[in-house]
């Protein structure tokens, strides 16, 4: 799970503010969330890691005696970034009593995301643009692990080794990584020896990011063959790799994740093309077939050479 919103994490975010408002914030007491600013304007800053937020009583009471108008302020944290909403506070107090009620006497409400800000679940009318967003610094792509990638992307393999299931693997590994995903493979196949080196030790990930898939859905997905997770932990695509084993199988795994709304593909010889296509033709793939992609090893490798040229030219001109 993503870390709670915390002192910390409001303390940054009323810095920021004072930077783009170029003026001071205090605190007024004895709420952690309400501010003033020199010219006397206030702010109500809500953070938190969920689409939903709660009001106290005790709030409520201080914001509706305020004067002025003021900012209301929605901080959305997640795992490598804090994005920062704001709109009219005297709005959002005149809209209070369609929120949620709580038995404390409270409020609670719930945020839905636009692409140029927020409004309100219960206040569709209610409309909070996106001022800026903090990025973690602890997050930020580290260029010597890249350059460590790029290395070991580039260790020369014999052009007639025939690859395992697990340097296949460890390929669509090395790309996701390299591509700036956190990749993963299933706890048993961790230990696996690749021409690359160890799979888990390449992998970003030990396992399945929490929080990111259901409940009901992580027993199926920690046995998929590979898996790329995007920065915040959500899945993104997922491969089977079918070297000796039976397609039907790595369909059925791919087929019993397909409402995580994932790239699915399934990894095997030219040959077993034909094999893919009458069977994702057949029940109960064939009511998402669009959805899986067959690429055969040499498309897997033209992707891998692409990525290897790539780290190569990339570490030449950067001086990485």
């Amino acid at each position: 799970m993503r870390n709670k919103f915390n002192d910390k994490d409001r303390k940054q975010i009323v810095e920021e503010l004072e930077k783009i408002q170029k003026s001071s914030l205090v605190a007024i007491p004895p709420s952690r969330k309400l501010f003033k600013d020199q010219n006397g304007l206030f702010y109500l800053i809500s953070g938190g890691t969920e689409d939903w937020h709660g009001i106290n009583a005790n709030i409520i009471q201080q914001i509706q005696k305020l004067p002025n108008e003021g900012v209301f302020v929605i901080a959305k944290k997640y795992r490598t970034k804090t994005e920062i909403y704001a709109g009219s506070l005297l709005t959002f107090i005149q809209n209070i009593p369609k929120l949620i009620a709580t038995r404390q006497g409270g409020y609670q409400f719930h945020v839905i995301f636009t692409g140029d800000g927020l409004y309100l679940e219960e206040v569709p009318d209610f409309f909070c643009n996106k001022w800026t967003e903090i990025v973690d610094a602890e997050h930020k792509r580290d260029f010597n692990k890249l350059q460590e990638i790029g290395k070991i992307i580039n260790i020369e393999i014999q052009d007639d080794k025939e690859l395992s299931h697990s340097d296949l693997q460890a390929k669509l590994v090395l790309i996701g990584s390299y591509l700036n995903y956190r990749t993963y493979v299933p706890a048993n196949d961790a230990g696996k020896a690749t021409i690359f080196g160890t799979l888990g030790d390449l992998c970003s990930e030990k396992k399945v990011p929490e929080g990111s898939i259901p409940a009901l859905s992580i027993d199926t997905v920690k046995f998929v063959d590979v898996i790329w997770f995007d920065e915040e932990g959500y899945p993104t695509h997922a491969f089977e790799v079918e070297h000796t084993t039976d397609i039907t199988k790595g369909l059925l795994r791919l087929y019993q994740v397909h409402k995580l709304k994932i790239k699915m593909f399934i990894i095997s010889k030219n040959e077993s093309k034909g094999k893919f296509q009458r069977e994702v033709a057949k029940a109960p793939f064939t009511k998402i077939k669009s959805e899986f992609i067959f690429k055969n090893y040499d498309e897997l490798d033209e992707f891998f050479q692409s990525v290897k040229k790539f780290a190569q030219v990339q570490e030449k001109f950067l001086v990485l």
